[in-house]
């Protein structure tokens, strides 16, 4: 952009800006008034905002700082000369920020000047008397000003040292005498210019006489005469007003006025009183309560307000908690307290502050709580005047509660705090304040907290994942977490991410709090190629013009699912070796909706579930209710949340999936018994499996594998229950699915004959339960099938040496079935015998 503006240069006159630019200025909305512009404009910072007005997007404030710090100044001023560069601005008469930087308001002057013409394409015109007061002959009149001094021989030239001695003495009593000099704020230009006086005065014809001068001396100044003179003054007058109104008073005095005056007076002492006066009112009544005289004692020589301050941490919580909800519920009266005056908001947050401080980590939300809701309550009532309260005092108060906090839940609760003072365009100048008052390791900390509360199209997101790209492979542990943390939040935020060629580097950080994060982050990755249109339109469900073989479509699906593999060979890596329960909890929350898109995650799902500990298993697998929040940690604190139902409509539709894998697993590995963890990942997909709608060869195999590991747990107590019910299932496959199932009268005799052999009563009770029920379902039901199997279990038991049958409770449930008694082959021997010289052939 180039200008042919005028290239003219002004010489200031006193402080002020030409009236043109003040109120072009005015009209731009600035962040912060301009009121002094030599003080205001000298740091660079409204410079760069008034180019960002016209240049909307290409100036970044975050990078500018309003300070009047010489190092933040000087950077100020480079990244506007580099901005001026980027953009080929160029501003007549500008050579550089050297004299602006030294102060020099003469160089700003013409600045300002300059960018005003180059911006609005209009001139300034130089004021007539400001013209006159920069001409020479003004300079030459005010050169030419003697001063002479009466005395008795006449007028004599006054010395130049006593003239500077005189002008001294009275710079120091105008200093002295502030209230009553003349106002500083009238320029040099507003007098008029004096007259010379001619220097051959003694060549003139004036006569002076001096007669009879008498004089009294006076005892200190002049001006502290005339001001004690007015203090008696106004002490008469206000004496004399009270005298009157005594009077009327006891002329016109009724009841009613009475209760006025006490009214007033009430009213006067209230607007006398500071929030700590009423702070400390309400905890000495609080004290007071019959539950706190005895258990809450203040401090000797110390206020209720600082010895509740300082002993906040061994006060009871009902009496803490108790006092920062009666503050909670007066939001609206304390609010309307404390900002009639900037003091009072500074000590009233001052006060939340030191008790943030002094609480420990496991009572500090009630009080974080407060922050939060009179900073938002702040924010609407004078928003201008919480932002700049709270940048210049609040913040860095917050930085040092931060960098003194040892765990981070408290420095996550602290960061959130700040959320609640942060407006849209307010959250660049807060980032920018904190990096300067923080470490790189808290500002990673603050940014990773900041990020989950990014919306997904914030302008702050490329900002935020440059600082993660940087950090993310550190060898800091804090510094690495952090980065994650940004990057996941903003993969979840649907911004893209970047780090296809990182993902083995960042899968095989041993360290298990990294290993969470790759998790988060990988799956992250992995729905957002999911939610791609070509991946929806391609690979979830085809249109049915996209069905028939296309080269190009097939290479879309090839790289699709080529993506979906490699971060899923991510989680993969992170996730194991299975060391740690809280590791393998996440990775099942965040894997369970991609198991249908990933057979890598859904084999991976399997190892998890068969090796973490029952208690995860029994809420991964069998939970009803929604699973409270899981917190894990980064160095060595909580850190972000994430909460996924296990038990969700979704896992059902794969749970088939989950058992053909778990059932070639089975097969592949050949195992003489199941222990638990396989029982109940087999109880759960028989739950959740639709078996009428599934293969009939699949259903067979996942029968033919299943039946001896099922029919043998019904004489373990351990598996009994899950063994009961997975009979059950095989039980309605033979005979509602109609799946064909090999000696399954066979194996079901068998399981009866060890129920026995083990001699346990609540293993025989639960197979007489399970005949019983069997047997009368047989009896309810339309079809021969199930009564033949029943007769088919009665032969298989009644040919084995010795037979179950011999037992009553087992002879008597079959009963109902079989119209001939039950007679033993070896009437002479008795069954225990019989069964310690027999060997078990069932076989596995």
């Amino acid at each position: 952009m180039s200008s042919n503006t005028n290239t003219q240069t002004f010489q200031p006159v006193g402080k002020a800006l030409p009236r043109e630019i003040i109120k072009w200025i005015q009209g731009l909305d600035l962040s912060y008034s301009v009121k002094d512009p030599r003080r205001d404009l000298s740091n660079g910072f409204l410079i760069a905002e008034i180019f960002s007005r016209y240049y909307p997007g290409r100036v970044q404030m975050h990078s500018f700082d309003n300070s009047q710090k010489d190092e933040r100044r000087q950077n100020n001023y480079q990244q506007l000369e580099l901005f001026f560069k980027k953009n080929d601005i160029v501003i007549p008469n500008h050579k550089g920020f050297v004299e602006i930087l030294d102060n020099d308001w003469n160089a700003l002057y013409n600045f300002l000047v300059s960018i005003y013409s180059f911006l609005t394409q209009r001139k300034v015109i130089n004021p007539p008397l400001a013209s006159y007061v920069n001409s020479k002959e003004f300079a030459t009149s005010t050169q030419n000003t003697q001063t002479f001094l009466l005395k008795e021989k006449g007028i004599e030239k006054l010395q130049e040292e006593q003239k500077q001695e005189d002008q001294f003495q009275k710079e120091q009593l105008s200093e002295k005498h502030a209230p009553l000099s003349v106002s500083s704020k009238r320029t040099n230009f507003m007098r008029v210019p004096s007259k010379p006086i001619s220097q051959n005065l003694e060549n003139l014809n004036y006569q002076i006489e001096v007669k009879n001068i008498s004089y009294r001396p006076v005892q200190g100044s002049l001006l502290k005469l005339k001001e004690e003179q007015q203090q008696q003054e106004k002490q008469q007058e206000k004496l004399n007003s009270n005298n009157d109104r005594q009077i009327q008073d006891s002329f016109q005095k009724t009841p009613m006025d009475e209760n006025k005056r006490e009214a007033t007076s009430t009213r006067e002492k209230q607007l006398d009183k500071s929030i700590y006066d009423i702070l400390n009112e309400a905890l000495t009544q609080r004290q007071q309560f019959p539950q706190f005289v005895q258990t809450v004692q203040f401090k000797q020589n110390a206020t209720a307000l600082q010895s509740f301050i300082d002993l906040i941490d061994i006060y009871p919580d009902d009496f803490v908690n108790g006092f920062f909800q009666e503050l909670i519920t007066q939001k609206e009266a304390y609010i309307n307290f404390i900002f009639k005056d900037t003091n009072e908001v500074w000590k009233f947050f001052k006060f939340t502050f030191q008790c943030i401080q002094n609480l420990p980590v496991q009572r500090v939300h009630v009080c974080i709580d407060l922050v939060n809701q009179f900073g938002a309550r702040s924010l609407q009532k004078d928003a201008l005047k919480t932002r700049s309260l709270f940048l210049e005092f609040f913040l860095p108060e917050i930085c040092i509660l931060i960098k003194q906090s040892v765990f981070f839940e408290k420095k996550q609760l602290l960061i959130q705090m700040i959320c609640s003072f942060q407006e849209p365009m307010f959250k660049y100048q807060v980032i920018q304040t904190m990096k300067q008052n923080l470490s790189v390791e808290h500002f990673m900390q603050c940014l990773a907290v900041f990020s989950g509360f990014e919306q997904e199209q914030s302008e702050l997101w490329n900002d935020m994942k440059r600082y993660g790209y940087i950090y993310f492979l550190s060898a800091s542990t804090s510094l690495s977490s952090s980065a994650l943390a940004i990057l996941c939040n903003a993969a979840k935020a649907n911004s893209q991410v970047k780090i296809d060629k990182h993902v083995m580097a960042l899968a095989k950080n041993r360290w298990w709090q990294n290993r969470c994060l790759c998790v988060i982050l990988f799956s992250e990755m992995i729905r957002g190629v999911i939610k791609t249109p070509n991946y929806q339109n391609l690979i979830k469900s085809p249109q049915q013009g996209q069905k028939f073989f296309s080269i190009e479509n097939d290479r879309i699906i090839s790289d699709l699912k080529a993506q979906v593999n490699h971060f899923s060979k991510g989680i993969e890596i992170a996730s194991l070796p299975i060391d740690s329960d809280i590791l393998m909890t996440q990775s099942l929350i965040h894997i369970v909706d991609l198991l249908g898109d990933s057979k890598i995650l859904l084999e991976l799902f399997v190892k998890i579930v068969l090796e973490i500990s029952q208690e995860s298993r029994q809420w991964a697998l069998f939970s009803q209710d929604q699973q409270d929040e899981y917190d894990f940690f980064i160095p060595s604190d909580k850190s972000f949340k994430f909460k996924l139902n296990i038990n969700s409509q979704y896992v059902k539709q794969v749970s088939f999936s989950i058992l053909l894998h778990l059932v070639e697993l089975l097969n592949t590995q050949k195992l003489l018994n199941l222990p638990l963890g396989h029982f109940e990942l087999l109880h759960w997909c028989f739950q959740n499996t639709d078996f009428k709608i599934q293969n009939m060869e699949s259903c067979e195999q996942i029968a033919k594998v299943t039946k001896e590991y099922v029919y043998l747990g019904l004489s373990d107590p351990t598996i009994l229950l899950y063994a009961n019910d997975l009979a059950k299932q095989l039980l309605d496959l033979q005979f509602k699915a109609e799946v064909q199932i090999e000696n399954h009268d066979k194996i079901f005799a068998n399981s009866i004959r060890l129920a026995l052999k083990a001699e346990n009563d609540q293993v025989l009770n639960n197979i007489v339960e399970f005949i019983e029920n069997l047997v009368a379902e047989s009896g309810q039901s339309a079809s021969d099938g199930l009564k033949n199997f029943i007769r088919s279990v009665y032969d298989e038991l009644e040919q084995m040496n010795p037979s179950p049958l011999s037992n009553p409770k087992i002879s008597k449930c079959f009963e109902r079935v079989n119209d001939r008694p039950y007679q033993s082959p070896h009437p002479d021997v008795s069954d225990v015998q019989i069964q310690d010289e027999q060997q078990s052939d069932f076989q596995y």
